[in-house]
């Protein structure tokens, strides 16, 4: 159903996973120090300076500096409030932000992400219908649905590499030729851990053949 043939493909889905889970079907931790939840979320285009404790391209969620003890080391507050009015969740106060925080082998994240996989899930399972938004933990209760997850987003997962409003692309097929930046874009939403998932690309490619990054 899900099959992956291409060998570029493959090191691309592997080294995704290898960053966003180490091949477990575990949640997204999310207990922050004050410098590394605004590293991670706090700036626009992910430029934090730690010296000044300031964003050089400007902040992107200021709340993160005037209320920073709220946040810090909080995970269910930092979810809320990082992953509020997106991807399907509503606002800060309506608890979506840690309902449907990263879960699974690729770290399924946002309502929209599990009424996804829910819709496909079903689509293809009719003898075991399950509704993910509701019970979003079987991601790491059930090892299988972690695993299925993970192709279920990689097959459906669309959106844009780069800032080319006109470059509306499938993840699935922009692995079989795109860069690591590229594919992690869509994976990540940005370039949290690029070195990371570069490396374990490249340690795939040597062992496939493929040219490195």
């Amino acid at each position: 159903m899900y099959g992956l043939v291409e060998s570029k493909e493959i090191a691309h889905f592997l080294s995704q996973i290898g960053h966003e889970s180490g091949f477990k079907s575990d949640s997204e931790k999310l207990y922050f120090s004050s410098s590394r939840m605004k590293q991670v979320y706090g700036c626009k285009g992910g430029k934090y300076n730690q010296l000044k404790d300031s964003c050089d391209l400007g902040q992107l969620r200021p709340k993160l500096w005037t209320n920073t003890s709220y946040y810090e080391r909080n995970p269910e507050n930092l979810a809320n409030y990082v992953y509020a009015n997106r991807m399907g969740n509503g606002d800060e106060s309506s608890g979506d932000g840690y309902r449907y925080k990263g879960r699974g082998m690729i770290q399924l994240t946002g309502k929209d992400a599990y009424n996804n996989f829910t819709n496909v899930h079903n689509k293809n399972n009719p003898d075991d219908i399950q509704d993910f938004v509701a019970n979003p933990d079987l991601l790491i209760s059930s090892t299988q649905y972690g695993i299925e997850s993970a192709f279920v987003f990689w097959f459906t997962k669309t959106g844009r590499p780069n800032r080319d409003i006109n470059h509306f692309v499938k993840l699935k097929d922009l692995a079989k030729s795109g860069t690591v930046q590229e594919v992690t874009q869509l994976v990540n939403g940005g370039q949290n851990g690029y070195n990371d998932r570069k490396q374990r690309f490249n340690r795939l490619a040597r062992l496939l053949g493929l040219d490195e990054e």
